[in-house]
């Protein structure tokens, strides 16, 4: 993935309904969209515990920092149910990419 030096994970168990985040998960699609620097989202569950995550992938560390301290960043508990002692926050540097490819 060309142009992509920063990740962020962010992983929580939510309060909310399954179709109720899915829901407002497709809600936000278009925000998330115009996140300057943000070159791609996974929305991911993990089946074992339901956790959901959400993983960032950033042309670079600015844009990721950017977004985190943006509105659209801080709004994201109250809009996804975080449960708060579930929260997880993690960042990454993009080290080795299997298949470099140009996003669209």
């Amino acid at each position: 993935m060309k142009n992509a030096e920063a990740i962020l994970s962010v992983k929580f168990n939510s309060s909310l309904s399954p179709d109720n985040l899915l829901e407002t998960c497709m809600e936000d699609l278009e925000d998330f969209k115009n996140v300057p620097g943000l070159l791609q989202k996974y929305y991911i569950s993990e089946e074992s515990t339901g956790a959901i995550s959400g993983f960032y992938i950033f042309e670079n560390k600015n844009a990721r920092a950017t977004f985190w301290n943006s509105e659209l960043a801080k709004n994201i508990p109250a809009r996804y149910g975080v449960i708060a002692d579930t929260l997880r926050v993690e960042q990454y540097e993009m080290s080795i990419v299997l298949n470099d490819v140009l996003l669209a």
